[in-house]
């Protein structure tokens, strides 16, 4: 599938680079293990086929560790893209699938930058980012003891809802 293929090159090119404006480490450090570990689920939310909660129960059944899905059939503007997640993470909750969090990726986010640099607006589509909120957890731990948040703008780290 092209999509799918799509969300790899992505993942690869954007996600798992090394980047200066976060200490020279990869944009999101954690998404290559999960790959080359196959603990990455990658899927398409066609709204006009699927439901939110077929995509999650798809994502949780996998049994793997994250998720990302690009939801195609849209185009949310970048001032709605918070308030949608926050939807996402209540579905989330009904569905009863487990501690999972939503993070959203909208390529039409130009103004979250590091430096300059917008990886959410190289995203192909769409695309909404899932995890247990327990991986969430030690991941943040261990990137508050790296620079990896030093350059990122305080109203960035807001967006991203962690301390430093």
């Amino acid at each position: 599938n092209q999509i799918l293929k799509e969300l790899q090159d992505y993942v690869i090119n954007v996600l798992e680079e090394k980047r200066e404006e976060f200490a020279g480490l990869a944009v999101c450090p954690f998404v290559k293990a999960d790959r080359v570990t196959d603990q990455l689920f990658l899927d398409v939310f066609d709204n006009k086929v699927d439901t939110l909660v077929d995509v999650l129960l798809r994502f949780a059944r996998s049994k793997k560790r994250s998720a990302l899905i690009a939801q195609i059939n849209t185009n949310i503007p970048s001032n709605e893209t918070a308030e949608y997640e926050e939807f996402i993470n209540i579905v989330v909750e009904a569905a009863d699938v487990g501690d999972i969090k939503a993070l959203c990726f909208n390529p039409n986010e130009t103004n979250l930058t590091v430096e300059g640099y917008s990886p959410r607006a190289k995203a192909p589509y769409f695309l909404i980012n899932m995890a247990y909120r327990s991986d969430l957890g030690k991941a943040h731990k261990s990137l508050k003891q790296t620079e990896y948040y030093d350059k990122m703008p305080e109203d960035y780290i807001a967006y991203l809802g962690v301390k430093k």
